[in-house]
């Protein structure tokens, strides 16, 4: 008996312990979709054939994730340029994703819309954009991320993509290709761009467009946006590199603008500073931050400044010998600094004198003889030490105006 109710319990521990845990199954239908997106699409779609409970799982899954270069084998074998072994491609697996995918299209229900996809693949390889090209129409996802691997060059031809007509969103990380050609209605129709680590030749015409972002991408062509994207609100650039005399970004609708690490110098003048010529018109601008860490970027000739609007100035760092500011009325700017360190490209005093050039323009109606006293109590000076790896002892310097501070007097 003792062993009969002994076992009776130990079997009813066992059960409960088994009905309690997958507590992922007993999920709703939509938690258990999003879980699912976790996993590349072709697990998603091995899964819901194996597993009663989660059938048909990947009609449901908000992101998709295919990355055509697993589908490659002996990709690796390359002799020299004129003999080398493209790679095997798995093009009857690729297919078992399209024909889900295609299911998908055809359910053309909410749960089964595509929110997201992934879609990671070889872009010189002529099969993987064909099957990419399929992929993108069938998902016709709001949001798109395209990653090109790097395979040991750089790849200088054009390829296309082709965006579907819900696409809205995209994001292109390609180390040392050119952007690709984009076409298709979602081109007309793009409200945000990625761009990471890409060499642009030609800008794209993305007529709705209103927001940017642009990451270690490098400019052949000429960098004027508002030929291109007439209605962008928000540009934001991190370390690119701009191989042209001159920047003009005239946008009549730009509310913000970041340049950090914003490196203007034409090809071929690497080592003859001051170089390029900045020129910022933008009547809506709100906020503008500019910021230029050590040897990051290169001094420039000129930066223009048109923004009647203006609220919020972060300047740090990087010089220009002449600085023109037009804010329109004098303390329109409500927050924000200027600040400068003489470990950078030049000494203390010539940051001193662009510092008073800024002043001037955000202070229009003080006369530029009087800038430096009325600014005084605004301003800070720093002196303070480093150690070089070397043991070598610095002296280095930095100034600050506080903004925010200054224009809330009035003056």
């Amino acid at each position: 008996m003792g062993r009969t109710r002994g076992g009776s319990k130990r079997k009813k521990a066992r059960t409960a312990g088994g009905a309690g845990g997958d507590h992922i199954t007993a999920l709703p239908l939509e938690l258990r979709a999003r879980i699912a997106s976790l996993l590349h699409f072709r697990d998603v779609v091995q899964l819901s054939v194996l597993s009663k409970p989660w059938r048909d799982i990947h009609l449901h899954t908000p992101v998709v994730k295919i990355y055509l270069h697993d589908f490659l084998s002996f990709q690796h074998l390359y002799f020299d340029d004129e003999h080398s072994v493209p790679g095997i491609l798995d093009e009857d697996a690729i297919l078992g994703a399209r024909v889900a995918l295609g299911r998908r299209a055809q359910e053309g229900s909410g749960g089964s819309k595509v929110d997201a996809l992934r879609l990671a693949y070889v872009a010189d390889d002529a099969r993987m954009r064909r099957h990419a090209g399929r992929i993108m129409a069938l998902a016709d996802a709001r949001e798109i991320h395209i990653v090109a691997p790097y395979r040991g060059r750089a790849v200088r031809d054009a390829w296309p993509l082709d965006l579907p007509p819900a696409a809205r969103h995209l994001a292109v990380d390609a180390s040392d290709h050119l952007v690709p050609a984009m076409t298709g209605p979602g081109a007309a129709a793009l409200r945000k761009l990625r761009l990471h680590r890409v060499v642009l030749g030609e800008w794209p015409r993305l007529p709705s467009l209103r927001f940017l972002s642009l990451d270690d991408v490098t400019f052949e062509a000429p960098f004027a946006p508002g030929a291109w994207c007439p209605l962008l609100e928000e540009l934001v650039t991190f370390s690119c590199k701009i191989e042209q005399a001159r920047v003009d970004i005239r946008l009549p609708l730009l509310k913000f603008l970041d340049l950090v690490e914003f490196d203007v110098r034409p090809r071929g003048h690497s080592d003859e500073a001051p170089f390029g010529e900045v020129t910022v018109d933008a009547p809506e601008l709100v906020a503008l931050d500019v910021d230029a860490s050590r040897w990051s970027t290169v001094d420039y000739k000129s930066f223009t400044l048109r923004a009647p609007r203006l609220e919020h100035l972060y300047w740090h760092n990087q010089f220009a010998e002449r600085v023109r500011i037009d804010v329109g009325k004098p303390c329109s700017v409500e927050a924000g600094w200027i600040e400068f360190m003489s470990i950078y490209t030049r000494e203390i005093k010539h940051y001193r004198g662009q510092m008073m050039q800024m002043l001037a323009g955000l202070l229009p109606d003080v006369p530029p003889e009087s800038v430096a006293d009325i600014t005084r109590p605004y301003r800070t000076r720093v002196k303070y030490t480093e150690v070089e790896e070397d043991g070598e002892v610095t002296t280095e310097e930095k100034i600050t105006c506080d903004l925010r501070a200054l224009m809330s007097r009035g003056i």
